[in-house]
């Protein structure tokens, strides 16, 4: 399942300081281009589903609206994206939460 996937390369890249320091101020497409030389298996269009459909989960998890004030954004601040996403938006998600999501999807 691609969006699996997706999660594998955050989970993995939170072992991996050095490349996310190296790609943290790249566009998307530089992630997108070493995901796929690392056998990631992806499309752009399933990775947006992926972290977006988790930050909703993860939003009703808390019973909280998905909206601008959700309160998982604070913790972006001081971050690059890329750092957000890997420490605080998948990083925020446990197993059985990635899980959860990823059965909803199916």
């Amino acid at each position: 399942m691609a969006h699996a996937e997706v999660f594998r390369l955050f989970r993995d890249l939170d072992t991996q300081p050095n490349t996310v320091q190296d790609l943290r101020s790249q566009p998307k497409t530089a992630l997108l281009d070493y995901a796929k030389g690392a056998g990631y298996t992806f499309s752009d269009h399933e990775f947006d589903e992926a972290i977006w459909g988790l930050e909703i989960f993860l939003a009703g998890k808390l019973d909280e609206p998905f909206d601008f004030n959700f309160s998982l954004w604070e913790t972006m601040w001081g971050n690059y994206y890329l750092e957000f996403l890997v420490q605080h938006s998948v990083g925020a998600a446990s197993e059985q939460d990635i899980e959860a999501f990823l059965k909803e999807q199916a």
